[in-house]
């Protein structure tokens, strides 16, 4: 004859059925929590090499000039540098130029219009660089006069007795004013000025998060924003040749500096680190930007572990020809 269990026993089974399922949801927790602190960690290396993308691009994309350092350009505080080892201002190129047609050897004294070829390509609003190759300005457009007739060749003023007028546009910047001498073979280039720099997380002032600026002056243009949260290191580096006046074709090793001010101080009184100041602009010898990014997880990978770091690093060459 069959018997049931006893209570004992059947107490006894329930205390081992408590145990094997507390056994099981330790086990599926911790397995939860591993897969989550890989996800976050796996999250944070493809945040990083997202935005380590995007720099490259915009590096690549980088005009005649390729790097801009004058603090008008929008950068924390007047007098701060755009370009140093913990920011950077790239001038990418939007794809057109012109000649300027203005008189070489002319000065001008706070101008705000300049005389063009062709300001056909050209809108309202755009920033162009005016580059002589030495001496740089960056002015924002305000307004086009396409006034220049097509079927002759374009020719700027002359102040000789009886000279013929000239055959140009006009492109006016009425909030940049520059001074200078005009010099032969200067142009003027469509570009967009792009600052990456390190800013307090909106969410979380203890964190920081990198952020991809554009335009100039105190307002932040077009798709200004954040390109990847959680990073905390962000080092540039910035590679010239060994022989500065050596041609931009030429293969040169090159030797990399913190900051375009130390390259100045470095390679001596011809070199400056102003786009506007007198000598030579070393923004303008930079052949490669090394750059690194570093960044942690925002919480523990584990339990009574820390967080998860990640570092990348890269030099990008500057297609500048």
């Amino acid at each position: 004859m069959r018997r049931g269990f006893t209570l004992i026993e059947a107490l006894l089974a329930i205390g081992i059925l408590i145990v094997l399922i507390g056994i099981v949801a330790v086990a599926l927790t911790r397995g939860l929590q591993t897969k989550h602190s890989q996800s976050v960690y796996v999250e944070l290396q493809q945040n990083l090499r997202t935005a380590m993308q995007q720099i490259t691009q915009d590096l690549r994309s980088a005009s005649r000039l390729g790097l801009w350092n004058d603090p008008a350009s929008g950068c924390s505080a007047a007098g701060d540098p755009c370009s140093a080892r913990d920011r950077l201002a790239i001038l990418v190129s939007k794809g057109y130029y012109t000649a300027v047609a203005e008189p070489p050897g002319s000065s001008y004294n706070n101008s705000v219009e300049t005389g063009v070829c062709d300001a056909s390509g050209f809108d309202d609003g755009d920033l162009v660089l005016i580059s002589d190759g030495t001496n740089s300005d960056l002015v924002e457009i305000t307004q086009r006069q396409l006034l220049r007739d097509p079927t002759q060749p374009c020719s700027s003023p002359t102040t000789a007795s009886g000279g013929t007028p000239p055959n140009r546009d006009l492109i006016q910047h009425n909030n940049d004013r520059i001074s200078g001498t005009w010099q032969p073979n200067t142009y003027a280039f469509k570009v967009q000025l792009v600052t990456y720099e390190l800013r307090p997380d909106p969410e979380d002032a203890a964190r920081t998060v990198l952020y991809r600026r554009t335009g100039l002056g105190a307002t932040a243009g077009s798709f200004s924003g954040i390109v990847a949260f959680d990073v905390d290191t962000l080092r540039f580096s910035y590679g010239i040749p060994l022989d500065p006046s050596a041609a931009s074709s030429s293969i040169q090793q090159l030797r990399f500096y913190d900051s375009l001010s130390a390259a100045a101080s470095a390679l001596g009184a011809a070199y400056t680190d102003d786009p506007r100041g007198s000598g030579i602009f070393v923004g303008s010898l930079v052949r490669a930007v090394r750059v690194h990014l570093a960044g942690t997880t925002p919480a523990p990978l584990t339990a009574g572990g820390g967080p998860g770091r990640y570092e990348i690093t890269e030099t990008v060459d500057l297609r500048l020809n």
